[in-house]
């Protein structure tokens, strides 16, 4: 493969580096939460509500991206995202009032919605099926990566900067990654079809697809939900100070690079229910841990992601067989949104609202138990034969 100018090589190189910054630009608002709840004057539930707002902006752009991309193409699609992510991150440092701040996070979860289906599409373009698994290994560092960077961005930069400055300071990184994707990045001519509803009518009738719904709800919320409200957590339930708080959430996440290759060779050894149904019981027993633990708590912080990160290659490799091969990709973008609006934007909302009126140990341990009942929940789907039989 060569590296000049609209190569594959120099194209996924970017779509990584530019899904690194749509990662980053959703979570790291999650280490800042103490700091905009102390200088703004919000409740926990207040601030966690940023979430619910993030998740339904990024669940109707991930559901309509169809339409944007089949309309622009898929490199504008991208270069669009990422203009849209630096706009809402604009407004959300230029703002005090709750009704705006409310409003950036749902624009920040609508612009970086449109990027995943035209790079995972561009991706799968550019490189032979052969070499896919290696392509979307180069991607999908990105959000590990994120997961790592955005604590100890935070720990590092909070003692030296405002708020809004630390929000400021992407915003050139995140513009100037899409002037190099528009300059040197593929422009692939396919275009998608717009998105077929009676699709989507025959998708949601069936009780495997709400399942995997509620499956991967559980895997969210096991990763993404539990990082979103862990600094706020550690500050107000434990008594760390807010550097202290993400540089243990931030490097706990270093382990997750590896573990979570794992989680492939257990579903390739054990199968992939068996693998999904280990993970979220075993998820779901460290989760509870964080909300009961007191000595051993640096311990959970690190042992919970390293659990959580197994999920998705199983969990993936299932949501393959819902359905026909020629509703799959319908199958995916429309169960990942569902699924991150209720794991990523609903769960952590009520877990900061109980800990308004004290709670916020108790919201930890029925969270744990809510993913660990996945474990029973996964045996509900029916086999692989089933599950790939095409709807009627």
């Amino acid at each position: 493969m060569s590296f000049r100018p609209g190569s594959a090589v120099v194209s996924l190189l970017l779509l990584g580096g530019i899904f690194f910054l749509n990662f980053f630009a959703r979570i790291f608002l999650s280490p800042l939460l103490p700091e905009l709840e102390q200088v703004l004057g919000l409740s926990h539930g207040q601030a966690g509500l940023f979430f619910f707002f993030i998740s339904c902006g990024y669940f109707i752009s991930l559901v309509g991206s169809g339409f944007i991309s089949a309309r622009i193409g898929h490199k504008r699609s991208i270069v669009l995202s990422m203009i849209g992510i630096a706009l809402s991150l604009g407004l959300l440092s230029l703002t005090k009032s709750l009704s705006i701040l409310r409003l950036s996070f749902f624009l920040l979860g609508l612009a970086a919605g449109i990027y995943l289906p035209s790079a995972i599409t561009t991706i799968s373009a550019l490189f032979r099926p052969r070499q896919w698994g290696r392509a979307f290994a180069v991607h999908e560092l990105a959000p590990n990566l994120a997961f790592l960077t955005a604590p100890l961005y935070i720990a590092l930069l909070l003692p030296l900067l405002s708020w809004q400055q630390i929000i400021q300071l992407p915003i050139g990184f995140i513009l100037l990654a899409a002037g190099l994707y528009t300059i040197f990045g593929s422009n692939i001519q396919e275009k998608t079809a717009p998105p077929d509803l009676s699709l989507c009518r025959n998708l949601f009738g069936r009780r495997e697809f709400w399942l995997m719904v509620l499956l991967f709800s559980m895997g969210i919320t096991g990763t993404l939900g539990v990082y979103s409200i862990l600094p706020t957590y550690l500050v107000s339930a434990h008594g760390f100070s807010e550097q202290e708080a993400n540089l243990l959430v931030g490097a706990s996440r270093l382990p997750t690079l590896a573990t979570a290759l794992a989680g492939g060779f257990l579903a390739d050894r054990f199968g992939n229910r068996q693998a999904i149904s280990l993970v979220l019981f075993c998820t779901g027993g460290a989760t509870i841990l964080l909300g009961t633990g007191q000595e051993l708590l640096k311990l959970y912080v690190w042992l919970q992601p390293i659990i959580a990160v197994c999920f998705f290659p199983a969990a993936f490799a299932l949501l393959s067989h819902i359905g026909s091969v020629e509703t799959r990709s319908v199958t995916v973008s429309l169960t990942i949104p569902l699924a991150f609006i209720l794991g990523g934007g609903i769960i952590p909302a009520a877990i900061t609202r109980m800990a308004d009126y004290g709670r916020f140990e108790a919201a930890i341990i029925l969270t744990g138990c809510l993913i660990a009942s996945g474990g029973l929940l996964v045996h509900c789907i029916g086999g692989e034969t089933s599950l790939s039989k095409p709807t009627k």
